[in-house]
């Protein structure tokens, strides 16, 4: 630390005269930037961030002592730095790399963040007006909508260090923390939208770069029959008053907005300045449903099924697309949640297909038939089967047996007329004949019938019709669980009871209890009042168990051969998400227009056309859906376009891919990764009239893509960039850095698209120059710095 100097200054002399003052008697060079901190009467420091106000405004009293902080060569702050991290700096200021090409360490769940700044930091023109401190004549410390200038600032911080050459990669604690300050949203460390992310930080950058100090009322106005061009070029005019920014500068573009009332006809034309494109993506009607069928023939196992299904389909629709593989009629399924061995929910036939999740085990039982009534038939009682064991429990009391649900459960058709325990036995002995062997005649028990004594037969579970209400014991033990058991069917032919030869006093192979929708606890009676629906326990001893009933046979299936069938989603063209975003809608009922002509609230249709583009184009892939009924990623692939007027996937004429292309182990060719996705054009979408020299207007190339992985609860952010000035194209993994070829950027985990217009890549580069930047100040923490004294 220098000794402190002493200078004179009136008060209406200016704060960046005390920084100049300060840089020259301690010999700053023009290279290096510098920063003012007030210190305080206790002996902390505070950031003096306007240097454009006057020392009276400022503050500076007579004898204030001004603390003069100059940055590392690495872009970072001395104050920023913990103080044993002198050798670290050392190391990396010893590091010369690559300028841009530096990780950003993820703090916890900050994979979000790191993928958008690595995004706008290789936004070309953006980076070099933050590097050649451009930003620092336009902060704007008054603006009521901005943050003071602390988010511009902590921005340029943060590229300046990435593009020193000096780190491999920088932790944005401080970027971080002033995120936080300003958008209680950030705060914490719970995962977040890189997309949400960068449309707060574009609009604070854009608020704290401001050129307009003083906002004027400006009054929108319709079309009212004007020509477009003039509306239009009114809007931009009048957007511009208000809001004048790099930001604006290279973000922001105009779309034409058209809403029709449908009962007037009446037309409303405005033009609205945007920041990005959020385009949809085609969205399937379709779903893929994986389930298991359980057939009435006990011989057959359960088959598992790949169906196809209308996306707000019914639970009927499940059945219909089964019965296309079995043949069995959908009257005769009942479809199941299953879940830990017992029955989460039965569905109703015209309940939504929205309510099933792609990770619910889904059974689809064969019952008996549901024909009208007739002389022939007589009811049918649909009857939860649960599997379960009893345990010895593990302390002194010996006669206490626990009991543990185990196997899938079934849903067993039983004629009411054969409702007693003896004939129940028999069915489902004969329902699990596939994996429980029967008892020979050396397992015939000596008369022991305890099990049928007072039982010859079921408790009636009082009238049970179809629609029933729920197990009482339901609300308290579980989720809810429904079953049609009182529908009517013809008689169930298949082999029973009194088609196997019966032998007196054979030994049971398991007990009967009727519990309720859990399984955990059993009930001796049912109330004639309460149509509840009897769920049975098949309850086994251990021994038995071991004995008779085969545990690898019970849970084994069969695979039918549409599970084979890869389906594959067909890739989606860039240009078709674009063109669905200009396509007509009606709007909702929760988003209504107001009709000057009608004077009322109107579901008009809105159409939204492209009329001046960017210089750099920001396109959203709008992957989470969020509906009424349901809740999705879309991991549809988007194809991005390579030559102009082609959109039609990666291999363009001539091009082939890879790094070998047959030259022999020693020959490869190298295809420069930014000259590739080359010719987005946007000619066809954009209505505003064009002659043919401004076509090249409408020109992008691709220079990054923020990419999620994951689904909705959990995902991991990551980017893909172009360094402006190598042209490589990187792979940005949090804090770790790779080089990566264009075959490896097209991927499902695309989320947000930069574009950068080709005449403006063509403008940077004659304007290149290797000057360093002048000398300046930024924003940060206490200092350990040059002083000044200030009399």
């Amino acid at each position: 630390m220098d000794t402190p100097h002493t200078a004179q200054f009136s008060q209406t002399d200016s704060v960046d005269l005390v920084l100049h003052t300060a840089r020259e008697q301690f010999l700053v060079s023009p290279q290096e930037e510098t920063r003012l901190w007030i210190k305080n009467t206790e002996g902390s420091c505070e950031r003096l961030c306007n240097t454009r106000v006057t020392v009276l405004d400022a503050a500076l009293k007579t004898g204030q002592v001004v603390v003069m902080e100059t940055q590392n060569k690495d872009g970072t702050w001395p104050s920023a730095q913990p103080h044993d991290m002198s050798s670290t700096l050392e190391e990396e200021e010893e590091f010369q790399g690559q300028p841009g090409i530096c990780g950003l360490t993820n703090l916890g769940n900050t994979c979000f963040m790191n993928s958008a700044l690595q995004c706008l930091s290789n936004v070309p023109q953006l980076t070099e007006y933050f590097l050649k401190n451009q930003y620092l004549e336009e902060l704007n410390f008054c603006n009521p909508l901005g943050m003071k200038g602390e988010i511009a600032q902590a921005y340029a911080d943060l590229v300046k260090q990435a593009w020193s050459g000096h780190h491999r990669s920088i932790v944005p604690q401080v970027f971080k923390t002033k995120v936080g300050h300003f958008a209680s949203q950030f705060l914490g460390y719970q995962q977040h939208d890189s997309q949400e992310l960068l449309s707060f930080l574009l609009d604070g950058l854009h608020e704290d770069l401001n050129r307009v100090k003083k906002k004027e009322y400006v009054e929108l106005c319709d079309a009212a029959g004007r020509p477009d061009q003039e509306v239009a070029q009114e809007a931009w005019q009048n957007h511009k008053r208000r809001n004048d920014s790099v930001i604006v500068d290279t973000f922001h573009g105009l779309f034409k907005s058209t809403l029709v009332c449908p009962d007037c006809g009446n037309v409303s034309v405005t033009f609205d300045p945007f920041c990005y494109l959020s385009v949809p993506l085609p969205v399937s009607h379709k779903r893929v449903m994986e389930v298991f069928f359980v057939s009435m023939d006990p011989r057959r196992k359960p088959e598992q099924h790949r169906l196809v299904v209308p996306k707000k389909g019914k639970i009927s629709d499940l059945c219909v697309a089964l019965a296309k593989h079995t043949g069995i009629s959908p009257e005769r399924m009942m479809v199941a949640d299953v879940f830990s061995h017992r029955f989460y929910k039965i569905y109703q036939l015209e309940e939504s297909l929205s309510s099933i999740l792609d990770r619910d085990d889904i059974f689809i039982y064969e019952v008996s038939g549901r024909a009208a009534i007739g002389e022939n038939s007589r009811e049918d009682v649909v009857l939860p089967i649960y599997l379960r064991e009893r345990t010895p429990a593990r302390d002194y009391n010996s006669s206490y047996y626990g009991l543990m649900l185990f196997g899938h459960p079934l849903l067993v058709s039983v004629p009411r007329d054969r409702l007693s325990w003896d004939a129940l036995y028999h069915i489902l002995l004969y329902r699990l004949s596939r994996y429980v062997t029967r008892p020979t005649s050396d397992d015939e028990d000596d008369g022991d019938e305890k099990d049928l004594e007072d039982k010859d037969s079921l408790p009636k579970p009082g009238h049970v019709t179809e629609g029933s209400s729920q197990d009482p014991g339901l609300e308290q033990a579980g989720p809810s669980s429904r079953v049609m058991s009182g529908s009517r069917a013809p008689v169930d032919n298949s082999p029973g009871p009194s088609h196997w030869p019966q032998r007196a006093r054979r030994k049971h192979l398991f007990t009967l209890h009727t519990v309720n929708s859990n399984g955990t606890s059993d009930r001796s009676t049912f109330n004639e009042d309460t149509h509840a629906q009897p769920y049975i326990a098949i309850d086994w001893e251990p021994e038995m168990k071991k004995r008779y009933y085969d545990e690898v046979e019970a849970e084994g299936y069969v695979k039918h051969d549409c599970v084979g069938y890869v389906l594959k989603k067909a890739p989606v063209q860039l240009q078709e998400c674009i063109e669905l975003f200009t396509t007509v809608e009606t709007l909702e009922k929760e988003n209504p227009w107001y009709c000057p002509t009608c004077k009322q609230h109107q579901l008009a249709t809105k159409k939204l056309d492209l009329w001046m583009l960017p210089e750099t184009l920001i396109i959203h892939l709008k992957r989470f859906s969020y509906t009424k009924f349901s809740r999705e990623k879309l991991d549809t692939l988007v194809e991005f376009p390579i030559r102009s007027g082609a959109w039609g996937g990666w291999l363009g004429a001539g091009v082939r891919w890879g790094g070998r292309q047959g030259l022999g182990d020693g020959g490869a060719i190298d295809i420069n990764p930014c000259h590739t996705h080359r010719d987005l054009d946007f000619s066809e979408f954009v209505i505003k009239p064009q002659n043919d020299s401004a076509r090249e207007l409408y020109k992008y190339d691709l220079i990054a893509v923020s990419n999620h992985y994951g689904g909705l609860r959990d995902g991991h952010y990551t980017t893909f960039a172009c360094n402006k000035d190598s042209g490589q194209w990187h792979y940005f993994d949090d804090s770790s850095v790779s080089p990566v070829t264009e075959n490896q950027i097209e991927s499902k985990a695309a989320y947000v698209l930069f574009y950068q217009r080709q005449d403006v890549a063509r403008r940077l580069q004659t304007q290149a120059s290797s000057s360093k930047p002048p000398a300046s100040s930024a924003c940060g923490a206490p200092p350990k710095s040059e002083f000044t004294d200030v009399n």
